[in-house]
């Protein structure tokens, strides 16, 4: 179980801090998100939220928190592309059904591009 502490909700949603490292393998590569790391959960634009909701749930937890690492840090060996599957991959394994996945997976490909960016150019 990933250990969190909500530490504040607000109309965006929970933010919340990772209290123990997160270790991601994903197609080979491996990371870790450090205990400290700070999330909004799975941040989906407010059309998917009857579909991907709370932002903390446990079937999106571990992917929001990888995701989010990625998005912001842009390791070198990780695309945007890369970061989207896996995504989408964690929170199917992590027991989403199949449609809310996939109207995440499509927001995150059509909306995602912004976040991308404002922390970096894509690998």
């Amino acid at each position: 179980m990933i250990k969190i502490a909500i530490h504040h909700a607000d109309g965006d949603g929970n933010i919340i801090t990772l209290l123990q490292d997160l270790p991601v393998e994903y197609e080979g590569k491996c990371l870790t998100v450090p205990a400290g790391f700070v999330s909004d959960g799975a941040s989906v634009p407010e059309f998917l939220w009857d579909d991907i909701t709370p932002a903390v749930d446990p079937r999106s937890l571990r992917a929001a928190l990888a995701h989010d690492f990625i998005y912001r840090t842009h390791p070198a060996t990780w695309t945007r592309l890369e970061a989207d599957n896996m995504f989408y991959d964690f929170i199917r394994q992590d027991g989403l059904s199949w449609y809310p996945s996939m109207k995440a997976y499509i927001g995150l490909r059509l909306f995602g591009a912004n976040a991308w960016e404002a922390n970096g150019n894509e690998c």
